[in-house]
């Protein structure tokens, strides 16, 4: 038979609500009871316990969120009781005023002899604390044990016990140090309390005491209905028996429960079990788990519930004798019945289902269950697999842990609707992005009017009907039909289909497995209107079906994504072509194309999304970070300060294969520099691609010559120089030695079809004027250093074959510098070949600049030849191609319009490139950099000598803006980007190497701006591209200096679209600083992302993150931060703040003024003070909880640069948690105050260390 189950994940508010706590409490939960009506206005409270505080909370008619943070508590809805709360329950009405106490028990006070604090009722003026220290006999009162034995570790109501109409206590003992535990009832009374009253002081007329019985104390109810309330005490005793000779033996443990009937007068100060008769009380071979069950069987008198074994026995109450001791196995169904299955932890339910029958409540780790009373027909054993929701159903969704759900207690009437309601204990704290849940309230009502659907262990399909319905799927597949009306729905095991037709549903849990949600329904749906109602589901599918044809719509946000889902940061939207998805704003990536999806990623959580769908994705940054194979990928420089990247470029296609190749070059320590060459693929591109894997297959390095040579001071695509159909390279050096002196060259080498070996240095090529040639300065003066700016020329001549530029010191009587161009032609090169010898048919040179830069500038005036650009101080120049006439040198101040033009502008010309056709007008456009960049539109005519850049209107071009242009170097380096987006018009691309990218210095960014046929501002300012108009690229880490260098890539992939290449030489990981990183990035038709940010008010804010990288600004108050992994920033700002952590992947922690709490969630954890440097401040106490065993590592220096405040760090953790470091130079102090904390010092530095964490300091 198939047990009915309410799943806890189904509360919403109106059928009962989940209790959150603060992971700063350890043990929240553990403990959890009815209050009775503790503030008289009608509903019963409830009272949770944690290791030091406990939390009240009341009743009311309606208006409960599905989840109640205990931290909102404020007074007026509960308030907060610190100190103690091991255990708690309710005292009824001690003081006979009419209103409801409690009380808390604190067993590890007062060096474990205990304490149990009583707290009076009252109408109103609660504060949202309460501190019980402050008891002062008016407002309650403190119960104080004997020598170390533990009193209150478990506490409860007795009843009124001598019917003198004051409710009474009962205080049990725990683990005593000297012997058995003790238990105690404390009469009620109408007033005299003093503040503390010890428990040594019960002479029989104000309670008694029970000698060697406590471990486990209840009120038993009336059981023998003689009117006077009993009590029950089960008990746990262990001795140590040895064998013959006396040294060896073992321990036998005996359970027992008794059971002491009230009188009226008559007691003595002590009671012993051995006094039981019968007619004062009887004893039960079993225990010691044990509780008052209310009138089960409806017959007047109380029962009793009794666990041991895993099984539960209940006792029904009776007016006839009772022998001295009762055997458990004598029950028959009339007497009682025992309860086979989970039943370790077990009370009273109240009437849960309004039958007018008491009902049980019973738990082990991870289940939960419910009996409901009945008249009769009870058989002799009741098997918790026998209920059918007739007679009882099950709870799931505890953790499989013993301790999960080891309170479980009616809550009494907590809305006053007529049904009992429960309460269930089931801490957690917040790890891996869980909440920190302390237990669930389920309100009463007959749940099991509606129709069940059950499934089994195979693949079921269940169809419902338009009314309200619940659906329990069982193990296999299941597709569940929910055809409207208000549903409970529950997937179970397996990959399930729930299919909905209306938004009329009380809730939808998937369950375990990979489990999609259908919307049958026309229209929108709006993930925010149902959140809280859907769990459990990772994939939503919009797709037609065969009664619906209407698009739909899905609106969703982060938040709501991630609330689909405890178990996955990866969703998956299936639908239509016409579907769409609204909200992907703020924070979402382009990541690409993965099969059919194309993939959105929002700092760690995925979207994919079928391609048929469309988004509303309009951001405009990415970070370089993300890149994972699918949307580009990282090149890694080898060497330590190699600095690879210092120049990168397309190389056009070398190899002939039908793809673009990259050239990426290295300084290297040794300055002789290093260029590769990476040949593209279409496929199969890791997140990570490392330069020494270069085979010759795969691209290929070549090695410079020299010391100081600099091979590759900058590279460049040189196009086909000789016409074989291969595109060639042009390398470029800083100086080489040569003639007793230095000179400098440049490298031209030819492209073939294959045959690359995977490393040659410059003289091993043996250029010999077929596999390429040597450009050579002219040789005076021997030491000047040329830097060798470097540049495909086009075809300036339209001979057919590309040509070349380089720049160099002109070494005439002025010292002024000159450019050259290199034709191309078929044949005919010679190994080497001197700059001097141009004559104008095979080249000429450009006088008159200072070469910061020389680029082609592609077809600026439509004439059919390719142009030139060169940067100079504040003037570049374009000088036109033409078919011949072409003289031995041109000076560049005799641009006159006709032959090309000045560019005029302030501190422009830092670098120049063609920028392609921007506008799609059909002539090349040029792109100048500098501290503002400069996009100069070409035409077919009309150009004068000069052009100043301030007349650009956006007709004629248009002004680049970056922020702060001087300090960030914004047009440190500008390119042409190709068409990255597919819109059939050209992009640019400008560096700008000193931005602080994500806070990061110098981490540097590069801004890509899309072209478009008209709309041009004057001015366009970089800052605001949004993903429409363009995007930017951001650096990782401080002092990357990406955007260096950038180029278009040309189509590495084969996609279609054009890729683009930035460098990051400063980048590299620790153990290689300075290697350098370079970037392609795919080109595709859509781009965006930023990172999200969760703001804080003046007030006590909890902002909740997700698995993504977010940065939380918490502001002023006492503020709760809770981050779900990834590479998160705290900032806490004043107050006293709690900063939670479920991994250490965290950017930084910056805890600012106040008392600040770092509490670690996750599990197997090691924070090592030797490895986080700077990554944490302002943090005064640390917890180390988490769901495992959690280590801290201590450095004494670590743990003084932790807060400016204090050089004192207290740590509190539990059972398994460790301490390392403590192993050499710390002294053990010992106990501190009350021995909470244990003292470690070393120095300055004082580590308090709580109960339960081990350390290494040395053991003597």
């Amino acid at each position: 038979m198939t047990v009915p189950i309410i799943n806890l994940s189904i509360l919403n508010g109106s059928n009962g609500f989940r209790l959150d706590g603060d992971t700063s409490f350890a043990r929240l939960g553990y403990s959890v009871s009815n209050a009775g009506d503790v503030n008289e206005d009608g509903f019963d409270d409830l009272i949770i316990a944690g290791l030091s505080s406990s939390y009240l909370v009341f009743g009311k008619a309606s208006g409960f969120d599905p989840i109640v943070n205990l931290s909102s508590l404020n007074g007026e809805n509960g308030f907060q009781l610190i100190g103690g709360g091991n255990f708690v329950s309710s005292a009824g009405d001690v003081n006979g005023d009419g209103i409801d106490d409690v009380i808390i028990g604190a067993p590890y006070s007062n060096n474990f002899s205990g304490a149990s604090y009583v707290v009076f009722g009252k109408a109103s003026g609660f504060d949202a604390t309460m501190n019980l220290s402050d008891l002062d006999g008016s407002n309650g009162f403190r119960l104080d044990g004997m020598n170390g034995e533990g009193s209150g570790d478990i506490v409860s109501n007795a009843g009124d016990v001598n019917g003198d109409g004051f409710d009474d206590l009962l205080i049990g003992g725990g683990d005593s140090l000297y012997g058995p535990s003790d238990s105690y009832v404390v009469f009620g009374k109408a007033s005299g309390f003093n503040a503390a009253m010890n428990l040594s002081s019960l002479d029989g007329e104000n309670g008694f005491h029970l000698i060697d019985e406590g471990n486990f104390v209840s009120s038993a109810g009336d059981i023998n209905g003689d009117g006077y309330d009993d009590v029950i005490v089960g008990d746990v005793f262990s001795e140590y028996y040895f064998n013959d000779g006396g040294y060896s033996g073992n321990f036998v443990t005996t359970y027992a429960s008794y059971v002491v009937f009230g009188k009226a007068s008559g007691f003595d100060a002590t009671l012993r079990a051995s006094d039981l008769d019968g007619t004062n009380g009887f004893s039960i071979g079993i225990g010691p788990v044990v509780s008052a069950a209310g009138d089960v069987n409806g017959d007047g008198l109380d029962d009793l519930i009794v666990s041991s074994g895993g099984d539960g026995y209940v006792i029904f109450g009776k007016t006839s004798s009772f022998d001295a001791k009762l055997k458990v196995s004598d029950l028959d169904g009339k007497n009682g019945f025992r309860i086979k299955g989970n039943a370790i932890h077990v009370s009273n339910a109240g009437d849960f289902n309004g039958d007018g029958f008491d009902d049980l409540i019973v738990s082990s780790g991870g289940d939960g269950y419910v009996i409901f009373g009945k008249a009769s027909g009870f058989n002799a054993t009741l098997n918790l697999s026998d209920l059918d929701g007739t007679n009882g159903f099950r709870l799931d969704g505890l953790e499989s842990d013993y301790w999960k759900g080891s309170s479980v207690s009616g809550a009494g009437d907590i809305n006053a609707d007529g049904f009992d309601d429960l309460i269930i204990g089931d801490p957690k704290d917040g790890s891996n992005g869980n909440a920190p849940r302390s237990g669930y309230v389920v309100f009463g009502g007959n749940f099991f009017n509606e129709a069940i659907y059950l499934g089994t262990a195979e693949n079921d399909l269940l169809k419902g009907t338009t009314l309200a319905e619940r659906f329990e799927g069982g193990d296999g597949d299941d597709h569940i039909f929910s055809l409207g009306g208000a549903d409970v729905i529950y997937g179970d095991a397996g990959d399930d289909t729930i299919v909905i037709s209306d938004f009329d549903f009380q809730s939808i849990d998937g369950g375990t497995g990979k489990d999609t949600l259908e919307i049958a329904i026309e229209g929108a749906l709006n993930l925010a209107n149902v959140r809280g109602k859907i769990s459990g589901i990772e994939t939503i599918d919009l797709t037609q079906v065969y009664y619906y044809s209407n698009h739909k719509t899905l609106t969703l946000t982060l938040q709501d994504l991630l609330s689909l889902s405890d178990t996955t940061n990866t969703f998956t939207v299936n639908g239509d072509k016409g579907d769409s998805i609204v909200g992907l704003v703020d924070g979402w990536v382009d990541a690409g194309f993965e099969d059919n999806y194309h993939i959105y990623t929002n700092q760690g959580t995925v979207l994919r999304v079928d391609t048929a769908v469309s988004t509303d994705l309009t951001t405009g940054v990415i970070n370089l970070a993300d890149l994972d194979g699918n949307n580009g990928f990282r090149l890694d420089g080898i060497g330590y300060q190699d600095r690879s990247g210092l120049t990168v470029s397309n190389a056009g296609d070398v190899n002939g294969d039908g793809l673009d190749d990259v050239i990426i070059s290295s300084s290297g320590v040794d300055a002789y520099g290093s260029c590769y060459v990476v040949f593209g693929q279409l496929a199969g591109f890791d997140r990570v691609f490392n330069l020494s894997s270069l085979d010759g297959k795969n691209g290929f390095r070549l090695d410079g010559e020299s010391s100081q040579e600099g091979l590759g001071r900058t590279v460049s695509n040189a196009g086909d120089v000789n016409g074989d159909g291969f595109d060639d390279l042009i390398v470029g050096s800083a100086k080489n030695f040569h003639n007793n002196g230095y000179s400098n060259y440049s490298y031209v080498i030819f492209g073939k079809a294959s045959g690359f070996d995977a490393v040659k240095s410059i003289p091993k090529l043996k250029l010999d004027g077929t596999n390429g040639f040597r450009l050579e300065t002219v040789a005076e003066p021997v030491n000047s250093s040329w830097g060798g700016m470097v540049s495909t020329a086009g075809d300036v001549n339209g001979d057919g074959f590309d040509d070349l530029i380089v720049s160099a010191p002109e070494f005439g009587s002025n010292k002024s510098f000159s450019s050259y161009v290199v034709f191309g032609k078929a044949s005919g090169f010679e190994a080497s070949m001197n700059l001097s010898e141009l004559n104008g048919s095979n080249g000429f040179r450009l006088d008159g600049s200072l070469w910061r830069s020389v680029s082609n500038a592609g077809d600026v005036n439509g004439d059919g030849f390719d142009d030139l650009i060169i940067g100079d101080y504040s003037t570049s120049y374009v000088v036109f191609g033409k078919a011949s006439g072409f003289e031995a040198s041109l000076h560049l101040s005799d641009l006159d319009g006709s032959n090309g033009f000045r560019l005029n502008g302030d501190d422009v010309g830092t670098s120049v490139s063609n920028a392609g056709d921007v506008n799609g007008d059909g002539f090349d456009d040029v792109i100048i950099g500098g501290y503002t960049s400069y996009v100069v539109f070409g035409r077919e005519f009309g150009f004068g000598a000069e052009v100043n850049l301030s007349t650009l209107d956006g007709t004629n071009g248009f002004r680049l803006d970056g922020k702060d242009e001087s300090s960030n170097q914004s047009g440190i380096s500008v390119s042409a980007a190709g068409d990255v987006n597919g819109d059939g018009f050209d992009d640019v691309m400008i560096g700008a190497q000193y931005t602080n990218a994500n806070g990061n210095s110098r981490a540097g960014s590069t801004y890509v701006v899309f072209g478009k046929s008209s709309g041009f501002e004057a001015t366009l300012n970089l800052a605001h591209l949004v993903g429409s108009n363009g995007f930017r690229l951001d650096g990782t880490a401080a002092g990357d200096y990406s955007g260096r260098s950038v180029s278009s890539a040309g189509d590495v992939n084969g996609d279609g679209y054009d890729d683009l290449l930035v460098s990051a030489p400063g980048a590299g990981p620790a153990w290689n600083i300075d290697s350098g990183f370079s970037y392609i990035i795919f080109g595709r038709s859509d781009f965006g992302g930023s990172i999200e940010t969760h703001t804080g008010t003046p007030g006590d804010d909890n902002l909740v993150g997700s698995q993504a990288a977010e940065i939380f600004n918490a502001g002023d108050g006492n503020d709760d931060m809770i981050g779900r992994g990834g590479a998160d920033e705290f900032h806490a700002g004043t107050g006293n703040d709690n900063i939670r952590v479920s991994d250490l992947s965290f950017k930084l922690v910056e805890g600012g003024s106040g008392i600040d709490v770092l509490h670690l969630a996750g599990k197997d954890l090691n924070l090592d003070f030797n490895n986080i440097g700077d990554k944490i401040s302002g943090i005064e106490t640390i917890c180390i909880y988490g769901t495992g065993d959690n280590t801290l590592t201590i450095t004494p220096e670590g743990l003084v640069n932790l807060s400016d405040s204090t050089n004192t760090l207290r740590v509190n953790g539990d059972t398994g948690d460790h301490i390392a470091g403590l192993s050499s130079g710390w002294t053990d102090e010992g106990p501190r105050g009350n021995g909470y904390y244990h003292v470690y010092t070393q120095g300055d530095a004082v580590l308090l260390v709580g109960p339960n964490i081990i350390t290494d300091f040395p053991v003597i």
